[in-house]
């Protein structure tokens, strides 16, 4: 489905019937389109709302170089558009980048999961350059990926300014503002962002349950679906 938002021709997807909305942000440099399989999981209980985040999949790239404020402020635009008030949000990496912000709003977000979310700035730039585009270097051998730095920036294309912008948001002050339950869930051999960063982001968000998948990377839903899904249903989502 198509709709359109401040200018910006929106791809979404809505899975499940079930009157209780559960919004999923995909991470940089991916699309809804991984996540599908996961709404297919949780449409017995959720009506699932997949969305592209402009500039990504199906959705146009915004016309001005954005911030993490400007995402929050039209993933807000979209939910009042869909007429959804009180939602579950799940976020990976950037997509829990905007979770954060939101949750740190005090509008929408009942319950919060972040997955290997990113928003704690304690990297060197050429650590948020890999964060962000981590997804494109996904099959390389590891020690391509430990070689990984600024030549590959030009990989940002169309995007990088809004990249530099965002991997310049820190947003531990956001977390500390967060007062809704949250379920942070972290790849315990994530080489993007170590768990170390998980237990910093549990002591910040006050209502916070940290679980690691054991063996899971940075994408703990795609190599390690079921025990990631088990992990869903044992935390009440």
């Amino acid at each position: 489905m198509q709709k359109a938002i401040d200018g910006l021709l929106i791809n979404y997807e809505i899975i499940g019937r079930r009157k209780k909305p559960l919004l999923i942000l995909h991470g940089w440099g991916n699309s809804l389109r991984e996540w599908i399989p996961t709404a297919r999981q949780l449409s017995s209980k959720y009506k699932v709302i997949l969305v592209d985040l402009p500039g990504f999949g199906g959705s146009t790239k915004p016309d001005d170089s954005w911030g993490i404020y400007e995402y929050g402020d039209f993933v807000e635009k979209l939910l009042l558009s869909l007429k959804v008030r009180r939602l579950i949000l799940i976020g990976h990496s950037f997509g829990g980048r905007v979770g954060v912000l939101l949750a740190a709003r005090k509008k929408l977000i009942e319950k919060l999961v972040l997955i290997n979310a990113a928003g704690m700035e304690t990297r060197s730039w050429k650590g948020n350059l890999t964060l962000l585009l981590a997804p494109l270097f996904r099959d390389l051998p590891q020690w391509i990926k430990n070689w990984f730095g600024s030549v590959d920036y030009k990989n940002a294309g169309g995007l990088r300014q809004i990249l530099v912008r965002i991997v310049n948001q820190d947003l531990t002050s956001e977390m500390a503002k967060i007062n809704c339950p949250a379920l942070i869930i972290w790849g315990e051999k994530d080489l993007v962002l170590p768990v170390s960063q998980a237990k910093k982001m549990k002591s910040l968000i006050k209502n916070s349950v940290l679980r690691i998948v054991w063996g899971a990377g940075h994408w703990p839903h795609l190599s390690k679906t079921r025990e990631f899904i088990d992990v869903l249903e044992e935390e009440g989502i």
